[in-house]
């Protein structure tokens, strides 16, 4: 089990130390070379991602950005109107309750879990999770059932007189899964976010709902402390054992975003903060990674005064945890098509003992179906840490 001890050295258990390193030392070593042979299959799945240099420059958001966000997505966020069909139409009554105003609260010991979803929702205004979403929402809820899990929509989305999807009927039997909505119009006032939401400057960007994700996690962490996870992820471990502050290296240049935690106080709020002001300084709303994992490697690049991802935690020991891929990240990207065939489930099972999350990469993996009862890493990952909705969900997951 991984975990943060008082030297300075990786966070882990002696037990296991000797072969994560090794582990870890032969993914180093190998990593840049599949990096780059992978890149131009990611580029060409992933909406022009484009990798940062070595140097982590900044990139300045260009003067061509439009002077207004089209009227369709400026509607995506809104309280429905009376366009929207009578028989359809949801009363206010029914929709889901305000993150900022709903019982309970997110609690000050950093025992909140956050997804959040920032899809444009149908008309209709009913929530909607697919089966992937709903699973990492029940693992985390299953691996921390003392920890309340929230999950935020951008939309102002709720239900009629009940949900009618079993995978939300499966979800919601857990008292710790909270399905909240937050008002994109007040949630930054007090953040120094508050004037650039108001500009709407989020709703022009090319990557809209991917780079609302960016900023809303960043946002809600700097707001309540816990944890973000991303919906495309299994939680295999209780998160109890963890010491605040900490995220995962996905490679030598990034530090990922899928996963990160920040105390309510203190170094993990300072760095939140810092966070919420490298957007502001440095969103780009034409570069898909820029705004994600670009901001909390570029933070701790800063914070810890050190390049080296290997060697950050080393550097930032005392305030922050940087895990090496093996706690989220252990399949790389570029082997996501593993976790969907059925003779690489003993060698994904096997890189993924260890793992505290597993991530799935749905950006490039969500068109690959998986059968129920299928014997591919998915699908044996999903009866196992949510076996409510993995039940619920028909023949494909």
């Amino acid at each position: 089990m991984l975990r943060r001890i008082g030297d300075r050295q990786w966070r882990i258990t002696p037990h296991i130390y000797s072969q994560i390193v090794q582990e870890d030392l032969e993914f180093w070593e190998s990593y840049e070379n599949r990096f780059f042979a992978t890149k131009e299959l990611h580029q060409q799945k992933s909406e022009s991602f484009i990798a940062p240099s070595s140097t982590l420059k900044r990139v300045v958001t260009t003067t061509s950005t439009p002077t207004t966000p089209s009227p369709w997505i400026d509607t995506c966020f809104k309280i429905f109107d009376s366009n929207v069909t009578k028989g359809h139409s949801l009363h206010s009554k029914h929709i889901l309750d305000d993150v900022q105003h709903s019982v309970p609260q997110p609690t000050d010991d950093g025992r909140n879990i956050f997804f959040h979803e920032t899809s444009c929702l149908k008309k209709d205004g009913i929530v909607r999770l697919n089966a992937r979403q709903a699973c990492a929402i029940e693992s985390a809820a299953r691996a921390n059932p003392e920890w309340n899990v929230y999950v935020l929509f951008a939309a102002p989305v709720g239900f009629r007189n009940r949900t009618t999807q079993p995978i939300l009927d499966a979800l919601l039997a857990y008292p710790n899964v909270h399905l909240r909505y937050v008002n994109l119009t007040t949630y930054a006032n007090d953040t120094p976010l508050k004037e650039w939401m108001a500009r709407g400057e989020i709703l022009r960007s090319q990557y809209m709902n991917s780079h609302l994700s960016d900023v809303m996690r960043y946002l809600t962490l700097y707001k309540y402390g816990g944890t973000y996870l991303d919906l495309d992820v299994i939680v295999q471990q209780s998160f109890e054992k963890l010491e605040p502050n900490y995220a995962g290296a996905e490679s030598p240049q990034y530090i990922a975003a899928g996963v990160i935690n920040f105390e309510s106080k203190g170094h993990g709020h300072e760095l939140a903060e810092m966070c919420v002001r490298d957007l502001l300084a440095n969103y780009n709303g034409y570069q898909w990674a820029q705004n994600g994992p670009g901001v909390i490697t570029r933070v701790l690049v800063k914070h810890c005064q050190t390049h080296s991802i290997t060697n950050m935690t080393r550097h930032c020991s005392q305030h922050f945890t940087v895990y090496p891929p093996s706690a989220f990240y252990a399949i790389a990207y570029g082997n996501y098509k593993n976790f969907f065939e059925e003779p690489y489930l003993k060698s994904v099972l096997d890189a993924l003992n260890q793992s505290i999350v597993v991530h799935l990469w749905n950006k490039l993996s969500k068109d690959n179906p998986v059968w129920v009862g299928s014997r591919v890493a998915y699908g044996v990952l999903a009866e196992r840490y949510c076996p409510k909705v993995y039940r619920s969900c028909g023949h494909v997951f």
